[in-house]
């Protein structure tokens, strides 16, 4: 009957209420004590004006939460409420009120464990809303929505027990048996006698109508167990089934007698029980036009749940729909903003790139100009040392006459020498034509009757792979080190060994001169720039008395 699905809805939403509320305080706040009153006066309510009562402070409790932002409290509000709009059989509202607590947990940013278990409370009360409209698809899939969140044992025997129930609403009583099977043999773990009592009772109601002999004794075996804890909130329900299962094979005088104890104990306990143990008992009056009455009532009920179909769900779907759109919205907005920061930061980027690449060429050029001041210096200093001295004393012998014309045009001669070696060592080197060539003509043009110069592996370098900043550098490099080699190392032998490994060149300079403490002097120190400047490698060995040697990679 469906007076009977909309009525029970409060026992059922009270020991999930029991069950969650136990394990999600509000937000870690103690609860205030009028808050304790209400929601005491909810659970145990024996009459409307209670509830009513109930449901008007939480109301004005979830508004306050609301303005302030206290979603949690707000959640919680909610649920109370719910539990009264069920009891008053306010269902659409119920099922709308379900739904704003649940969009209010969807907008958490981080869902802990207590909203998780407000929100298998709300799915458990949303099945019962779906139970009552008959939309018992809808109630299955909520509760097994559900059991994929629940992780508690206690959590999933509820969830089990409310899919039993629709289906035997359905009249699919294997089923309904499978999920009250689950519940029974987890009770009986437990210890818990009211808990093993309800199971047995519900299992029992189920086999009964299966035809099931252990039906009949479950059901008494839970009245027993009822009235020796004095368990009086279930009794009603043992007694209804007991006299369901006796209407059921046809003993009126049975079913009659547990119809009244079943009213009996509603009149004892709540007024919503009295609703539908009225109607119950009513069937066994010899009135017909009684029994019609309850007929046409049940129609008419029915008839008006379906005329009274409200768009909630509808509504839900939508507003899920339009916060997926806004999501949307939302997500293309921070897409554009990314791409502006994107944009921001490349422009960024670029303007740091070219700032820097023009500070570098600055630099470049300032060293350029660098190296060319101290070149200027260098061959200055070279000319005054090398040149103009021996202008200055060849002059002195033109005055004084001491010499002979020969002696002069000896001096004459090796300034002439001295001044064309500056310029060859200054002068623009041409590394397009025979490289390999030009080196070797370098090298050998250091070697006399004193300085023996030998190189290995020269011409087996692929020069034309070199780029030509390179060899020059390594003309200039060489013929640094050579001219070194002359004036100071008084070396009799001079080896110069070339190799190459894919895209590097590596030079080994070895001579038995005299060598040296390692000093980094104006040449030494060209020398280590000009490699360097092409991002190559030279290490400098050496000691007194024990020749001089250089590694060149490049």
């Amino acid at each position: 009957m469906k007076k009977l699905t909309v009525s029970f809805l409060f026992f059922y939403s009270q020991i999930i209420g029991v069950l969650f509320f136990i394990t999600s305080p509000v937000n870690g706040q103690q609860l205030h004590d009028s808050i304790t009153y209400y929601h005491n006066m909810v659970l145990n309510s024996k009459s409307k004006d209670s509830l009513l009562s109930g449901y008007i402070y939480f109301r004005n409790q979830k508004e306050q939460n609301l303005k302030n932002k206290e979603d949690i409290k707000a959640i919680y509000n909610l649920r109370m409420i719910i539990i009264t709009q069920i009891d008053l059989g306010l269902i659409y509202e119920a099922e709308s009120s379900v739904i704003e607590a649940l969009k209010l947990i969807d907008n958490q940013q981080v869902i802990d464990n207590s909203l998780m278990q407000d929100k298998l409370a709300l799915y458990n009360s949303l099945g019962m809303i779906y139970r009552s409209m008959n939309k018992y698809d809808k109630a299955i899939v909520i509760y097994d929505q559900a059991l994929e969140i629940a992780k508690r044992t206690s959590d999933s025997i509820s969830l089990h027990n409310n899919k039993g129930n629709i289906y035997k609403d359905l009249g699919e009583f294997i089923l309904a048996e499978k999920e009250f099977n689950i519940v029974y043999n987890e009770r009986l773990k437990t210890g818990n006698e009211q808990l093993l009592a309800k199971a047995l009772d519900n299992l029992g109601s189920v086999q009964g109508k299966l035809g099931n002999k252990r039906g009949l004794e479950r059901m008494l075996e839970a009245l027993t167990i009822r009235i020796k804890e004095n368990d009086v909130q279930y009794y009603y329900t043992n007694y209804k089934h007991l006299a369901e299962y006796y209407k059921d094979r046809g003993e009126v005088k049975e079913a009659k007698r547990y119809a009244n104890l079943a009213y009996e104990a509603a009149s004892l306990y709540r007024e919503s029980y009295l609703e539908d143990a009225l109607p119950r008992l009513l069937e066994f009056s010899d009135d017909g036009l009684v029994s019609e009455y309850i007929k046409m009532n049940d129609s008419l009920v029915k008839e008006r749940l379906l005329v009274d179909e409200k768009y909630s769900s509808a509504k839900y779907n939508l507003e899920k729909e339009q916060r997926r759109t806004f999501k949307t919205e939302l997500q293309k907005e921070r897409q554009e903003k990314l791409k502006l920061i994107y944009l921001f930061s490349g422009l960024t980027v670029l303007l740091i790139a070219i700032f820097t690449i023009y500070i570098l060429k600055l630099r470049h050029k300032k060293e350029k100009f660098q190296q060319v001041y101290n070149t200027e210096i260098r061959i200055s200093k070279k000319i005054h040392d090398e040149v103009a001295n021996d202008v200055y004393h060849v002059m002195t012998k033109l005055q004084s006459k001491t010499d002979t014309n020969e002696v002069i045009l000896d001096d004459l001669e090796n300034i002439y020498t001295r001044t064309r070696d500056i310029s060859k060592e200054n002068s623009a080197i041409d590394v397009k034509g025979n490289f390999n060539g030009l080196l070797n003509d370098l090298l050998l043009s250091y070697k006399n009757k004193e300085v023996n110069v030998i190189t290995k592996n020269s011409s087996k370098i692929d020069w034309n792979t070199i780029a030509d900043i390179k060899k020059t550098t390594l003309y200039r490099v060489l013929q640094e080190l050579m001219t070194n080699m002359r004036k100071h190392s008084q070396a009799s032998i001079v080896a110069l060994t070339f190799n190459q490994a894919k895209n590097s060149i590596v030079i080994d300079y070895k001579d038995n001169g005299v060598g040296c403490e390692l000093f980094k002097n104006n040449g030494l120190q060209n020398v280590e720039n000009r490699i360097k400047s092409i991002n190559g490698t030279i290490t400098f060995e050496s000691q007194v008395n024990n020749g001089f040697k250089v590694k060149i990679k490049v």
